[in-house]
């Protein structure tokens, strides 16, 4: 599942009749992890995701817009309009974790 950032918190999208989204229905406490390598990790431990409300979301459609059309052609947006649901986790906590390659670290000396 992709994991977007944006305003200060961590947002997903599902398919509307998913398991995931029908969870968070019945319970929105939740825990997340974003690792997109083996060097960073960010987690949000003990969060609430809340669906996007509709007067939120034109600066967060710009933003999907502007990082997967670039990835996927403009066939994404056509996505994008067939009906995803997107959530944003309200974090109490946050943890980051940041350990450079140790090829990076033998270069900085």
């Amino acid at each position: 599942m992709d994991g977007i950032f944006y305003r200060g918190a961590w947002h997903f999208g599902s398919a509307p009749d998913s398991r995931r989204i029908a969870h968070i229905r019945h319970d929105p406490e939740v825990s997340a992890s974003h690792v997109p390598s083996e060097e960073l990790s960010v987690t949000v431990h003990v969060g609430h995701a809340h669906r996007r409300q509709q007067r939120e979301q034109a600066g967060f459609r710009r933003t999907l817009l502007d990082i997967y059309v670039p990835r996927y052609g403009p066939a994404w947006e056509v996505f994008l309009d067939s009906g995803p649901v997107y959530a944003r986790i309200d974090a109490e906590r946050m943890f980051t974790f940041f350990m450079p390659a140790i090829d990076a670290l033998a270069s900085a000396d």
